[in-house]
């Protein structure tokens, strides 16, 4: 997918249809927007940032667009190509609760060792809070601050706040029957780019 050109080849729009929930027509939209908006086909995590600002002009994206990068780099390269990011942008829009909480996985679990902690799960929910900017939300009681939230979500999985040796697995997370609906509904951050 290296070519500089502003259209898929047929064997990439094949490749993509088949690990994607683009059309074909929709690949090459979002191809040729690619392109044009990141040139040698590299996206920083500086543009990536910028995207998100973009979107979130009442708060600061930049921690979470941070995490959300790791997450669109598929590759572990520094960059995400198109390829990465088209794949990633299906699972976090199109695909099922299950797709979206498996790629939200990544993002959360922070030290990458396979789980989430209570510090991993705090410190991208205070993330999320200054990427929206709490000033513009009409926050209940029990989640007007990112500590109170976390903790809500917790014990929603059944752990203990002080306990450090809990730990969320990726089984655990997808299980969605645990998460309650403001969470499941935040999975959707990226159906409103498509």
């Amino acid at each position: 997918m290296g070519q500089k050109t502003s259209k898929l080849n047929k064997e990439d729009i094949s490749t993509l249809r088949q690990e994607t929930k683009f059309s074909a027509r929709e690949l090459q939209q979002w191809y040729k927007g690619f392109r044009r908006d990141v040139p040698n086909g590299q996206l920083t995590k500086e543009e990536f940032t910028k995207i998100h600002k973009q979107f979130y002009p009442f708060g600061d994206p930049t921690e979470f667009s941070s995490y959300a990068f790791e997450a669109f780099d598929t590759n572990g390269k520094g960059y995400i190509d198109f390829h990465s990011f088209i794949v990633s942008l299906s699972l976090a829009s199109r695909g099922s609760i299950e797709d979206k909480l498996k790629w939200s996985f990544n993002v959360y679990d922070r030290d990458r060792d396979g789980f989430i902690s209570y510090d991993d799960l705090l410190t991208v929910i205070k993330s999320i809070y200054r990427m929206v900017g709490t000033s513009t939300l009409h926050l209940s009681e029990d989640e007007a601050t990112p500590e109170l939230k976390a903790g809500k979500i917790w014990q929603g999985f059944g752990k203990q706040l002080h306990d450090s040796r809990d730990l969320i697995s990726i089984e655990e997370f997808i299980n969605h029957r645990n998460l309650g609906s403001e969470v499941l509904e935040a999975l959707n951050i990226y159906n409103d780019l498509v």
